[in-house]
């Protein structure tokens, strides 16, 4: 079950899980994501399963057409049991209504270490298993981490380019307004 979380349950889950989950250069502060979830830029999202919370995910609605995942892991100790998958299907149930859901992955081909190479390259593979497509012609760039964009559609008939401008209106406003030290640029090729 995806259960929408508060500010209080976003403070526990940042303070336990992001700071491990993610490294420093890809997250915000607790601060600036803060003021991102007050002002509803972005949303947490908790996954239970038997009475047990075992994933999250932190979504940002994109001009009332995509969501973007811009946060998602399973707890350690549920790792390797299928709940990413279940999560992924919760979460394309929940948000039907849009056009589709966008997320990023570290590029495998920017990695510095054959290790990190690895890593993204299955979580590449994950995505794909649950129907979602790297977008060919947009890349982000955050701070000095290059993502590759991934998709998934739920309407038919979606131009990549309106993508990658939702993209770009949704991190013009998020970093210009909360986090003014992380810069970005949204990629077209």
């Amino acid at each position: 079950m995806l259960k929408k979380a508060d500010l209080k349950n976003f403070k526990e889950i940042y303070r336990k899980h992001i700071v491990k989950d993610f490294p420093r250069e890809e997250r915000s502060s607790l601060n600036n994501f803060k003021k991102r979830i007050i002002n509803k830029n972005e949303e947490l999202y908790i996954f239970s399963e038997n009475g047990e919370e075992k994933a999250y995910t932190i979504i940002a609605n994109l001009n009332n057409n995509f969501i973007l995942i811009s946060f998602l892991a399973v707890f350690e100790k549920y790792r390797g049991e299928g709940i990413g998958t279940k999560l992924l299907e919760e979460i394309k149930e929940r948000f039907k209504d849009k056009k589709g859901i966008i997320l990023e992955v570290e590029s495998p081909e920017d990695a510095i270490l054959e290790k990190d190479k690895i890593i993204r390259g299955k979580r590449i593979k994950f995505y794909e298993k649950s129907n979602y497509q790297t977008l060919k012609n947009t890349k982000i760039i955050l701070g000095n981490i290059s993502f590759n964009i991934m998709f998934l559609e739920n309407k038919d008939n979606i131009d990549e380019k309106e993508i990658a401008n939702a993209l770009n209106e949704f991190y013009l406003k998020t970093f210009k307004r909360y986090d003014k030290t992380l810069s970005f640029r949204v990629i077209e090729e």
